[in-house]
């Protein structure tokens, strides 16, 4: 494919890396090499891109990042077809908590907090966001797996003119100066964290048949989700008014990965899509 080079990364991946200057989206791009009989696409296959143009984030929302200032790529996940892709929702915890570790190895040092945040985003200081992902089911390359490719997106360098929302931020922004001065290095080296995460993960999940308990994927992901124990509110992310449609505690994570909300009534209901933000005394916090 014109453009995508192997490059080397660190010696703890061992599946194929592959680098792109610029492509639309890194998700659709991996989709495709999975269907490319010249490419080898192993389990755990990444590709990075310097530049992504037309990314699609969750919600068919767009997702770019510009040249060279960030960490976008997607990894190939080849999975046995007993683990159920119905309950993907643990591949993105699995994915979240990889970046989360890797964030905090980065800004622990500097006195920050990093979390995940329901369903899909790392977070600093449980407000800033730094990574969004996005899942999705792909075409298996074998009929004894099933295929999900997992896209992320790592904010390493950025000026606060150039903040997409008062709520972004960038490692360079909570003030790593290895990532100011070396973006590119940076989201390298990130990247192979993120990776070694990832893998770990998900190899626990598959040794454990799927079960996210016994594989200790949903007690990490229950501790280390901002999310918990928090009092939000959850919109339709069509409503252009972002008014929440309920609102409540968010108390666990259930069997498949959504979220456990405890109603003011003192029921409780499963989310598994929608804006969750935080309510601070009694009022809807964007």
């Amino acid at each position: 494919m014109d453009g995508l080079q192997r490059i080397p990364l660190d010696p703890r991946v061992n599946a194929p890396v592959y680098h792109i200057a610029s492509t639309p989206s890194t998700n659709s791009l991996a989709v495709e090499l999975i269907t490319d009989p010249a490419t080898p696409t192993p389990h755990m296959t990444t590709v990075v891109a310097a530049e992504q143009t037309a990314g699609r984030g969750r919600l068919t929302r767009t997702w770019t990042s510009a040249p060279g200032k960030g960490l976008t790529a997607s990894t190939i996940l080849s999975l046995p077809t007993s683990l159920a892709l119905a309950s993907s929702g643990w591949l993105i915890h699995a994915c979240a908590l990889a970046v989360r570790d890797a964030v905090d190895a980065h800004l622990a040092p500097l006195g920050r907090a990093t979390h995940t945040k329901w369903p899909n985003d790392v977070c600093v200081d449980g407000k800033r966001k730094i990574c969004g992902i996005l899942g999705e089911v792909a075409p298996a390359s074998s009929p004894f797996v099933n295929t999900f490719v997992i896209g992320y997106g790592v904010n390493i360098f950025m000026t606060d003119d150039e903040r997409p929302t008062p709520q972004a931020t960038a490692l360079s922004l909570e003030g790593d100066q290895e990532a100011a001065a070396s973006p590119r290095g940076t989201a390298l080296a990130l990247l192979a964290d993120i990776l070694v995460g990832l893998d770990r993960r998900i190899t626990g999940l598959i040794n454990a048949d799927g079960d996210p308990i016994a594989s200790g994927l949903a007690h990490e992901a229950t501790t280390r989700c901002a999310t918990i124990g928090s009092r939000i509110g959850v919109a339709d992310p069509t409503d252009p008014t972002g008014a929440p449609q309920l609102e409540g505690t968010a108390t666990a994570l259930s069997p498949i990965g959504t979220l456990v909300v405890l109603l003011d009534d003192g029921t409780t209901t499963d989310v598994s899509a929608g804006d969750v933000t935080p309510i601070a005394n009694g009022k809807h916090r964007a």
